[in-house]
């Protein structure tokens, strides 16, 4: 279980820093891999070998199409909670839920916040954001949030008593734009 305390900011920091170092590790990987295999054999060793690795510890291998959506999903949660610390400080320590910890993504230690978090192309794929606003709304905080990592902003943000928040992130310039 992934379930982490996060009293300052200095912890999201360190878990950050974690995510991007097995973002290099795995670039590493590959590169080798890359140079070594063509096409849909690259391809094939991408999507079902152990191209990447874990991104909270990059000594352990995992398949590169989970690391992707995993350390994207980690740095909303991350960006989210620092999100939090400016606007909650006194509701500080958060919670956080990464990976298939169960409960919200994010939580203070209080019970007044519940927040879900999320990483997509567009924040209206697959219906998440809708799936997230409804999965907060029934929880008994006090504030509830729903926050994205996405190149395209959200046209509605406040869903019936529950806030939703696109966050950004440096990953992100260049690719950012407005839905349309």
């Amino acid at each position: 279980m992934k379930q982490r305390l996060v009293r300052s900011l200095d912890d999201l920091v360190t878990l950050e820093q974690a995510v991007l170092a097995s973002a290099q590790a795995s670039l590493s990987k590959l590169q080798d891999l890359l140079g070594r295999d063509g096409g849909l054999s690259a391809l094939a060793a991408l999507k079902f070998g152990e191209a990447g690795c874990d991104p909270l510890d990059s000594s352990r291998s995992l398949n590169l199409v989970e690391q992707l959506n995993q350390s994207f999903t980690y740095l909303a949660s991350i960006a989210a909670t620092a999100w939090l610390f400016e606007h909650h400080p006194d509701n500080a320590p958060f919670i956080l839920n990464l990976g298939t910890a169960p409960g919200s993504d994010i939580v203070s230690q209080d019970g007044t916040i519940a927040a879900e978090t999320f990483a997509a192309t567009h924040p209206g794929s697959n219906r998440k954001l809708e799936k997230d606003v409804a999965k907060v709304r029934v929880m008994d905080a006090v504030h509830k949030y729903v926050f994205f990592l996405s190149p395209v902003n959200a046209k509605r943000v406040d869903f019936d008593g529950v806030k939703v928040v696109r966050l950004s992130h440096d990953c992100l310039r260049g690719i950012a734009r407005e839905d349309v």
